[in-house]
């Protein structure tokens, strides 16, 4: 049996598709978060104190999980781009301040959850208006503040895996169905592909803007990287995969390749819901290299079909029931799940254990505890 690694040695071992001495475990990142409620629940069961930042994880924030990650034993720590002046750090406990951001979406609750609304791209969508959008700026000095001491601490004083949390909404696609709006996003696939085209330019630009300011800083340190861009249904593909060959895929692809100077040592990860089997080819030519959130109960996303045909290629990030299992399964059922996707998904390396989504307000804390518990007591290689 390998000898007990750093969570950074361990990482890397996995993410090069080797065995460490045990399966990565993982909370806080893409797909990977924690209800303002479930966070709570542990802050109060380990008696930590919360950190007074709140962190930007994409359209809304958090408070910051560093000192319940210490107590669960998790291999990963994350660093965050900050929000931009006028951002409204809401709690998702108590009151709400509704506003618009700097993509001019509005930001509300809805039955509960966080909501985006607005779609300022939404109307009568020309060349001439996407040009007179007022884009952000990637470079507003405040996004960076405090990062560069905060990711070298990490580096320097920790032996925890980096990994540069997304620094935007979502990419391509994600951001052209809350600008122009899920529907009018659809038909310009089908009936006016030369405004989609030239908007998934432009959003290619700023977003690889966001990316070069980010990683501008944070590269030399991490071994991963987010991008997330859902392009799946519960059954099947959100469009014709077409459109991803031919219009996003070259953006990726040249975005990764930017990303790979900033950052020599990292992997690129795409976090990606859905039943997403029949873009993943695609995927890995683009140049992406891990997959989350893998929700096995999908067509087509089978965790040993996908470790057999694809597992050369990616790492998988994930899988871990969410819909039946850690939310009302029995803390034995959530044990035999665990073990269950790291036979399935571990040999070899290339396996980060991590729930198949967010970790929700029916999640009691016995099943999220024994969820890491498990991750730690399970992966241990050899598994067999």
């Amino acid at each position: 049996m390998p000898e007990e690694m750093s969570p950074r040695q361990r990482v890397r071992l996995a993410l090069d598709h080797k065995e460490p001495d045990r399966v990565p475990v993982t909370l806080g990142g893409s797909a990977n978060h924690l209800t303002e409620q479930r966070y709570q629940l542990l802050r109060d069961h380990f008696g930590v104190t919360d950190i007074p930042r709140r962190t930007l994880v994409g359209f809304y924030t958090t408070p910051d999980y560093n000192p319940i990650l210490d107590h669960l034993g998790t291999d990963f720590r994350f660093i965050h781009i900050r929000p931009p002046e006028g951002f409204i750090s809401n709690s998702m406990i108590g009151p709400f301040e509704e506003f618009t951001d700097e993509w001019g979406l509005h930001h509300r609750i809805i039955g509960g959850y966080y909501d985006l609304a607005g779609s300022p791209l939404g109307e009568d969508l020309t060349i001439e208006k996407i040009e007179k959008f007022p884009w952000p700026d990637p470079t507003r000095p405040e996004r960076m503040q405090g990062v560069k001491d905060e990711v070298e601490d990490l580096y320097f004083n920790t032996g925890y895996s980096i990994v540069a949390h997304r620094p935007v909404y979502g990419n391509l696609w994600e951001l052209t169905r809350w600008l122009a709006g899920m529907e009018n996003a659809l038909m310009m696939t089908i009936l006016d592909t030369k405004i989609f085209d030239y908007l998934i330019g432009k959003l290619s630009e700023v977003l690889d803007g966001f990316y070069y300011e980010f990683l501008s800083v944070v590269g030399p340190y991490i071994d991963v990287v987010e991008l997330a861009e859902d392009l799946g249904t519960n059954n099947g593909p959100m469009f014709n995969p077409e459109v991803y060959t031919r219009f996003i895929k070259p953006r990726h692809k040249k975005t990764i390749e930017m990303i790979k100077k900033l950052a020599p040592n990292a992997k690129v990860m795409l976090h990606c819901d859905g039943a997403v089997r029949r873009f993943i080819p695609d995927l890995i030519e683009a140049g992406f290299e891990i997959l989350n959130p893998i929700e096995a109960h999908l067509p087509g996303m089978d965790p040993v079909g996908l470790k057999k045909d694809f597992g050369q290629d990616l790492v998988f990030q994930g899988g871990v029931d969410i819909k039946n299992v850690l939310n009302h399964g029995s803390v034995e059922d959530v044990r035999r799940e665990v073990r269950l996707r790291i036979e399935q998904m571990g040999e070899g390396g290339g396996y980060i254990l991590a729930p198949a989504h967010n970790f929700g307000n029916d999640i009691p804390l016995e099943n999220m505890l024994e969820f890491f518990k498990a991750g730690q007591e399970l992966g241990r290689y050899p598994l067999k």
